[in-house]
């Protein structure tokens, strides 16, 4: 079993399991399937550029390298801040007792760009956090699932189908002055848009 959420709320500690809500949970899922002239399913290959080789699941992995050639162990990569300096790893806050931050009115999660959303189970719940959640309070505290490079935000709500966990990371707004040109556009925000028809 994961380690669980654990908050702190005026000194009263609540603990919760989460489970990660997920499209396919909500709305379930299609796959298609290609199949042959036999009605027996397809499997996706590849052929090298030389045509020598028919590459099919399972025979490729992932890896990094260096300018040279060698592979570069998962361990031995790091991060780098904007001006190249080294980042520190942010550990992981589960099965850590993280301090509320809050009440806040719910305009502070539009300034949030959500990444992940988890169902809460409490384990234990204080009255008064769990008071609060019903009345509609929105609480903040730092989150990550995993020891990572980029700290997150988690926002604790609730409503008549149970406690709820928004992770994301705080948008930083860009504002312009007055007949000022529009900043140009990023080339690679656009290639990264979802198609879900090719899901």
């Amino acid at each position: 079993m994961a380690k669980p959420v654990v908050v702190t709320h005026l000194g009263a500690t609540s603990s919760f399991q989460l489970s990660k809500l997920e499209r396919r949970k909500l709305y379930g899922a299609r796959r298609r399937i290609p199949v042959d002239s036999a009605g027996q399913p397809c499997t996706r290959a590849a052929l090298t550029d030389d045509g020598a080789v028919l590459i099919t699941a399972g025979m490729t992995a992932q890896g990094w390298f260096d300018p040279d050639g060698r592979q570069v162990e998962t361990r031995e990569i790091g991060a780098q801040d904007s001006d190249g300096a080294p980042l520190s790893q942010v550990a992981s806050t589960l099965g850590e007792p993280m301090d509320l931050e809050g009440p806040l009115p719910a305009t502070e999660l539009l300034d949030l760009a959500v990444t992940s959303v988890y169902c809460l189970e409490p384990e234990s719940m204080d009255d008064g956090l769990a008071a609060s959640l019903q009345a509609g309070h929105l609480w903040r505290f730092p989150f990550n699932y995993r020891a990572d490079f980029r700290s997150e935000t988690g926002f604790l709500t609730a409503n008549e189908h149970g406690y709820f966990l928004l992770v994301g990371v705080p948008i930083e707004l860009r504002f312009l002055a007055p007949n000022a040109p529009p900043p140009p556009e990023d080339d690679e925000a656009a290639d990264e848009d979802l198609d879900f028809e090719m899901l």
